[in-house]
């Protein structure tokens, strides 16, 4: 919680300190695995180190649903988007998942592809799985935008 603290108010360096000294107690725990991973993943741009973490988060345990969101937006970020795809559908599997942000990811590796239907789809699933308003929007947005790309990239010539 500390290093948390830390990387969140912008001190990156000193909250990443802390992080890695505790590796040295806990080797193999997939929790402090999956913070290292959010940490190099959002606030530095070191993109290998987060992807090393979040992989050895879900080895240590592949039970926890989060490292699995914050894998498959890193895969979407480096454009390798069915590995995102694999690794997004893997984490709906996992128990006290966010089924929302895990869907929603889905439907942006889908649409990336240009696979218009499946991500449309996609959307819909994540929207029927949200009350939050402002969720919905985003969802509503996306269905939207692939119909739109679906029907103008159609008639492209």
């Amino acid at each position: 919680m500390d290093a948390e603290g830390l990387i969140l108010d912008e001190q990156v360096d000193e909250g990443l300190a802390v992080l890695n000294s505790l590796l040295y107690d806990e080797p193999g725990y997939g929790s402090l695995h999956n913070h290292l991973g959010w940490a190099y993943f959002y606030h530095t741009e070191d993109l290998v180190r987060a992807e090393l973490h979040l992989k050895m988060a879900i080895q240590f345990d592949e039970s926890f649903a989060t490292p699995y969101l914050h894998l498959g937006m890193l895969y979407i970020k480096g454009h390798r988007y069915k590995e995102a795809i694999h690794c997004l559908q893997s984490g709906l599997t996992k128990a006290d998942s966010n089924r929302v942000a895990l869907l929603q990811n889905l439907a942006q590796a889908h649409e990336l592809l240009g696979q218009w239907r499946k991500a449309i789809r996609t959307y819909k699933e994540a929207l029927a799985a949200t009350v939050a308003a402002y969720e919905a929007d985003a969802l509503m947005m996306g269905i939207k935008r692939c119909r739109r790309k679906r029907i103008v990239l159609m008639f492209r010539g």
